[in-house]
C-alpha cells in the first residue's frame, strides 16, 4: 500500500498526531479509572507491574488498530474513534487475563501437596470461614491458611468484599 507522508526540510517523515474523538477519550478514561482501582486493590507485585504496563499498552494498540483499519478501508485516520477503544479494551483485556493465567499455573507448581489440596477443594466462590474450616481438615492451622490466601490475591483468588473470596481461574 502506498501512503503519502509529509515531509520536513530535511526531507525527513514528518510524524502525524492521532488525538481521540470525545466518545473515544471518554470511554478510554472510563476503562483506565476502573483499571486503576483494581491497581490499587491489587498487592501482587508482579500483577501490579503487568497492570501498569498495560495501562501504557492499551494507548499504543489504540493507535495500531485505528491504523489497521485505516488501512483495511474502514475509517480514516484524523482521529481514534470509539470503535478502536473498545477493540483496544478487548485486547488489553484478553492480555490481562492470559498474565493471570500465567501467574496462576506459576504459583500452582509452586505449591506443596497441602495446598494444592486445599486450592482445589475451595468452591469458586467461598467465605473466609469456610475456608479455613476446609483447611484445618487438610492439617493448616487458621493463620498459615491466612498467610496463604492473601499471599495469593490477584493470582488464585480474588477479595470479593470483607470475607468473600472468589477462586480467579475455578
Amino acid at each position: 500500500i502506498q501512503s503519502e507522508c509529509s515531509l520536513n526540510e530535511h526531507g525527513e517523515i514528518e510524524p502525524q498526531i492521532l488525538f481521540f474523538s470525545e466518545d473515544a477519550k471518554k470511554r478510554l478514561h472510563e476503562w483506565q479509572h476502573h483499571f486503576s482501582e483494581l491497581c490499587d486493590r491489587e498487592t501482587n507485585d508482579t500483577i501490579v507491574s503487568i497492570y501498569c504496563k498495560l495501562e501504557i499498552y492499551i494507548i499504543r494498540f489504540c493507535l495500531i488498530i485505528q491504523l489497521a483499519r485505516w488501512t483495511c478501508g474502514e475509517c480514516d485516520k484524523t482521529y481514534i474513534d470509539l470503535l478502536t477503544v473498545e477493540r483496544a479494551i478487548k485486547l488489553t483485556e484478553y492480555f490481562k487475563e492470559s498474565a493471570l493465567s500465567v501467574q496462576n499455573i506459576l504459583n500452582e507448581n509452586a505449591f506443596n501437596s497441602q495446598q494444592q489440596a486445599i486450592v482445589n477443594l475451595l468452591p469458586p466462590a467461598f467465605t473466609t470461614a469456610q475456608a479455613i474450616q476446609i483447611a484445618e481438615q487438610n492439617g493448616m492451622k487458621e493463620r498459615t491458611f491466612q498467610r496463604f490466601l492473601n499471599d495469593n490475591i490477584g493470582t488464585l483468588f480474588r477479595k470479593e468484599k470483607h470475607g468473600e473470596y472468589s477462586k480467579i481461574n475455578p
